[in-house]
């Protein structure tokens, strides 16, 4: 046999065996988000459900993004079953993917975030196209007026706290010249700091309960009517290419959300949560 015959067979068979294989992938997740996707998926399984799923009081977007990946590589055929391990901060989920330790995001990532990761993963097509993304400005239900009338195109009459790891969000807020920004690691903690008027407001998507509003342990943060931030940047999947089958996984990734988005499943399953919004369409937009 020639040294090129040799060479395709051993391509082949390389192919084939990952192909007739399934692989366990360890990935962190959430461990709130994976708790409310257990509760909405109430055991279906995920390659059985439609987007009307996601028309839950417990949906939001990362909710959405675990079930939309994990949809898009049984639609891939990527023969890969994702084991979850806990994590309460999605900044450990970079720095494990960098390391070649998580071989794949369910959260999406701005791209921006994705292409400082660029050497070590490869970036999916996008999930949430730029121009999609508008976040409320949230506060302690109370304030939500008298906080309203104080915010006209920017936030220099209101403090604001935020992540400093979510660079889009950071930037954003940085434009709108707010009276303080605070930075905080924990999504809780923001919300409890806004809740009980340590600060007064955080920027966060919206849900599907009108009037839009968050609660949980020890906060009930409500939209404030009217007003909408635009975060111009697109998110995207990754996987890491420290993996010795990450190219076939991505490549039957992009394949899966190629389907999806033909079959218009993934703007379906935003909008029923209540991530892209028709209700805030006429809301007026900063910056």
């Amino acid at each position: 046999m020639s040294k090129k015959l040799v060479i395709l067979s051993l391509l082949l068979y390389t192919s084939c065996s990952f192909a007739l294989t399934s692989y366990v992938l360890s990935v962190p997740v959430n461990r709130d988000i994976y708790g409310y996707a257990q509760t909405i998926l109430n055991n279906r399984d995920v390659k059985d459900i439609s987007p009307d799923i996601f028309d839950h009081p417990l949906c939001q977007r990362d909710v959405v993004d675990l079930i939309i990946i994990q949809r898009a590589l049984i639609e891939g055929k990527a023969n890969v079953s994702l084991q979850f391990f806990m994590i309460d901060h999605e900044e450990r989920e970079e720095i494990l993917l960098q390391s070649g330790m998580s071989i794949i995001s369910v959260d999406t990532l701005w791209l921006s975030q994705a292409q400082a990761l660029n050497d070590s993963v490869f970036i999916s097509a996008p999930i949430i196209r730029k121009g999609e993304y508008y976040a409320g400005v949230y506060t302690a239900e109370e304030r939500s007026e008298t906080l309203g009338q104080m915010i006209q195109q920017d936030f220099s009459q209101v403090t604001v706290i935020s992540n400093k790891a979510w660079t889009v969000d950071w930037s954003t807020i940085m434009q709108l010249k707010p009276k303080q920004l605070y930075n905080e690691s924990d999504w809780t903690i923001m919300a409890r700091l806004v809740s009980n008027k340590w600060v007064d407001i955080m920027l966060i998507p919206f849900n599907n309960q009108t009037p839009f509003r968050y609660t949980g342990k020890g906060y009930k943060v409500k939209a404030i009517q009217g007003i909408k931030v635009a975060l111009q940047d697109s998110r995207h999947f990754v996987v890491s290419k420290k993996y010795q089958h990450s190219q076939a996984i991505f490549d039957a990734l992009e394949l899966g959300i190629k389907q999806l988005r033909n079959t218009k499943f993934i703007e379906e399953s935003y909008r029923k949560c209540g991530f892209l919004n028709v209700l805030v369409d006429k809301w007026r937009k900063i910056p």
